[in-house]
């Protein structure tokens, strides 16, 4: 897995594509999110951290799911 260049306004998926965050996600910091690129690569964005994710992962309860 390649690193994850992420800072307060998105992050770079592994595929090479910018992805800017909504202007919703500051504001829910702490609640974990989940953020679908267009390349299918799915991540969970929790107090500014980007963690890729396989498919179907069920721990992930609070999501308020993005970029879909």
């Amino acid at each position: 897995m390649g690193n994850i260049e992420n800072d307060e306004k998105g992050f770079t998926c592994e595929c090479g594509l910018r992805n800017e965050y909504p202007s919703y996600v500051q504001d829910h910091w702490s609640v974990k999110l989940i953020y679908s690129c267009s390349c299918q690569r799915q991540y969970i964005l929790y107090k500014g951290t980007v963690t890729k994710t396989s498919r179907g992962t069920p721990e992930v309860a609070d999501d308020e799911g993005f970029g879909d």
